[in-house]
């Protein structure tokens, strides 16, 4: 559920921040391989009160980036690299993995071409297959600027699709032609930037969707994954956290490869059947999982997220995805470990303080 709104917002909220001097602590760079834990990610949006505040801004990742945050998501539509046929520039995630890295944290990136339930491609492409020449010139181009700004700021991961699962559930005929574009990049990154890991996203195998991520899995680097642990065939109701381990523990056995969580989250909305101190007891579990695993078997795992959606940027999701009903809106209106206003939840208390 990567949000290009609140990640460019965010970005100049920090700009403004490093043009004020508040460049935040020096830190040692990460590589990969340097620790045996996973990198850790907290999406790190502040409180919407404080949204263009740039010191608010700056704390909700030096805060985060205290309890052991040492990763940022990052993703971004096609549209948001190249806003009209052929006009590429990479100045806004040059910026914003600029900015990230000098607050001490290390990006990952995931170029959306398709998001969820829906393709990300510019206009002019929304019916060319997968793999046309069209297709493929133009992916070409939009992987070679996000390339040039991973040669300044290098990612952790570069991923090729958000939560493809759903959508290729719904448009199974397309996945042959994902796939060569997919083996493509790969092959091309390779060559560019030996060692970049790249993955496609899909969400959990246990929603049903898992033979999509297997059939991709098989020619990527890594398996990313996103994870919600729903009741099945719920309106987003939530199950209990006490799932997560065996749920994540499955996933991890599911391949070779090392594992990638994309986002993992928990509401804690009374409408997905879910409470406060539920989402607190998960993001305990979540931080005790992260803590028992080694980076060779899972590079990362990122927390979805630190403050709550306003109810503004929620009605924009409603729209976006082409749904809305209690459950969805109380799933996304829940996950942060703080409220929209930034008054803290229990469940930030737990993960600052997991043991």
């Amino acid at each position: 559920m990567t949000r290009s709104r609140m990640s460019l917002a965010l970005a100049a909220c920090l700009a403004l921040a490093v043009a004020l001097g508040g460049c935040g602590k020096s830190s040692t760079p990460i590589t990969p391989g340097s620790g045996p834990l996973p990198y850790l990610g907290l999406v790190p949006n502040p409180s919407d009160p404080a949204f263009f505040h740039p010191d608010s801004a700056r704390e909700a990742v030096e805060l985060p980036r205290s309890t052991g945050v040492n990763m940022v998501q990052m993703g971004d539509l096609w549209s948001t690299l190249e806003p009209s046929a052929g006009a590429l520039s990479g100045a806004t995630l040059r910026l914003q993995c600029f900015i990230y890295t000098t607050l001490g944290v290390r990006p990952f990136f995931n170029l959306r071409l398709i998001d969820t339930n829906q393709r990300g491609v510019p206009a002019d492409l929304a019916s060319t297959a997968w793999d046309a020449p069209a297709m493929t010139a133009r992916v070409d181009a939009v992987v070679d600027t996000i390339l040039a700004v991973s040669q300044l700021y290098p990612l952790i991961v570069l991923g090729i699709g958000n939560e493809v699962d759903v959508y290729f559930a719904a448009h199974p005929s397309e996945l042959p032609a994902f796939r060569a574009l997919l083996t493509r990049q790969i092959a091309r990154i390779h060559a560019a930037q030996p060692g970049l890991p790249v993955g496609t996203s899909t969400t959990s195998p246990q929603n049903g969707n898992g033979w999509v991520g297997d059939t991709l899995n098989a020619y990527t680097d890594v398996r990313m994954y996103t994870y919600y642990p729903f009741v099945p065939a719920s309106d987003f109701q939530m199950q209990p956290p006490s799932v997560l381990d065996a749920d994540l523990d499955a996933m991890l056995a599911r391949g070779t490869s090392p594992m990638f969580m994309q986002e993992v989250g928990y509401s804690s909305s009374p409408a997905c059947g879910s409470s406060p101190a539920l989402q607190s007891e998960f993001a305990r579990r979540f931080r005790q999982w992260h803590a028992r695993q080694t980076r060779s078997r899972v590079l990362g795992v990122s927390y979805f997220m630190y403050t709550d959606w306003s109810s503004a940027t929620l009605n924009t999701l409603y729209t976006y995805y082409g749904l809305v009903s209690p459950g969805f809106a109380g799933y996304l209106g829940g996950l942060g470990l703080r409220d929209s206003s930034g008054i803290a939840k229990p469940a930030w208390e737990a993960w600052k303080n997991p043991s």
